[in-house]
């Protein structure tokens, strides 16, 4: 019987079985349902979520195609350490280009703010290259890309709390300070009243708790150490 070569997995449906792999680690990431079971039985059978990551990184790398790029970054990124060069890589590559179209988009509300689901979603992969190199110690360019999420995302306190800690790094915790006290005067420090689902007035408070409750971390950590020195 003459040797039959097996017909290769289309990149299209690799990109998807990707995705759906990594919808079973828990990822919000858009993907094919009817393809949860396959990717179920290729967890089980890799044994653990690295392999299972690894894995994705193998089938995206069919293509350099918006969805790849994204699916490889995100991968990267939840592996952490062995893969922040490739995470900064992939991000990039990713950011430089039109976008995965299956991701989120357009305008939404949630917790009384409006916001555009599409900048949450490149603020996110901004987080992912700036921790990657902040971690690597390219400190300049982390604090630039979280600056960046900061602008796509100016109501989430905690692009300006990872944006500190490239500052404490670069210039020192005194001006980490200085730069989340500044964050005070952004009008989304002020609570926004909405009514939610079930026709109640609430508070969003999240942004002056997080912004706060970092400031005092930081105040907590200058105290300690001026205490250190006095003992000296």
């Amino acid at each position: 019987m003459p040797f039959q070569a097996q017909k290769p997995v289309r990149p299209d449906r690799s990109l998807d079985l990707a995705a759906a792999l990594f919808s079973v680690l828990g990822a919000e990431i858009p993907h094919r349902m009817e393809l949860e079971g396959e990717a179920a039985e290729m967890f089980s059978s890799l044994g653990s979520r690295s392999k299972a990551l690894q894995k994705i990184l193998e089938l995206s790398a069919v293509s350099d195609s918006p969805q790849a790029l994204y699916l490889s970054a995100k991968a990267c990124a939840w592996l952490g350490s062995g893969y922040r060069g490739q995470t900064v890589e992939f991000a990039a590559r990713y950011l430089q280009g039109p976008g995965w179209d299956a991701l989120p988009s357009g305008l939404t509300e949630q917790n009384g703010l409006r916001f555009d689901k599409s900048a949450a979603v490149r603020a996110d992969l901004l987080r992912d290259m700036a921790q990657a190199e902040l971690i690597l110690g390219n400190v300049r360019d982390a604090h630039s890309h979280y600056m960046a999420a900061c602008r796509l995302e100016p109501h989430n306190a905690m692009n300006y709390v990872k944006a500190a800690e490239a500052v404490e790094k670069r210039s020192g915790r005194e001006e980490a300070l200085r730069f989340l006290r500044e964050q005070r005067k952004s009008p989304w420090f002020t609570p926004v009243k909405y009514r939610d689902a079930a026709g109640r007035i609430a508070t969003n408070d999240l942004f002056r708790e997080l912004l706060n409750a970092n400031i005092r971390k930081l105040e907590q950590k200058t105290d300690a150490s001026q205490e250190d020195t006095f003992k000296l």
